[in-house]
């Protein structure tokens, strides 16, 4: 999936997804939200890399953490206002439910990507 998203293909990656798929950005960056279905999480992905040049999404880590996968990924771009080359680290928190990618939580820590994931699971 973050395979199709770096070369473009949004819609594949769209469809790896769970219909009832859920993204719950880090409130770290400027206009965080959740979104919620498959249409809204590819929105609010793309409303956010929209800002960037050439975004990349590179998982450098996967681990199994309980019911959840956790995965270290790497973000670099350019900004299209500035034109500075970033490069972030976050970690994606994901649930997957019938074999798909369910719910991702982002955060800046491990720790904090876990604990709310499993707050929202056990939410409902």
């Amino acid at each position: 999936m973050y395979e199709a998203f770096n070369r473009g293909d949004i819609d594949a990656a769209r469809e790896m997804l769970h219909p009832a798929a859920d993204l719950h950005q880090t409130p770290d960056i400027p206009d965080a939200d959740s979104y919620f279905g498959r249409d809204e999480f590819v929105r609010g992905l793309v409303r956010w890399i929209g800002e960037w040049d050439a975004p990349r999404f590179l998982p450098e880590e996967a681990a199994e953490a309980g019911n959840y996968v956790i995965m270290r990924v790497r973000v670099s771009g350019k900004g299209k206002a500035s034109g500075i080359e970033t490069t972030m680290t976050f970690f994606h928190a994901w649930s997957v439910c019938d074999g798909q990618p369910r719910r991702c939580v982002v955060r800046s820590t491990q720790a904090e990507a876990l604990q709310t994931l499993e707050a929202l699971d056990t939410a409902g």
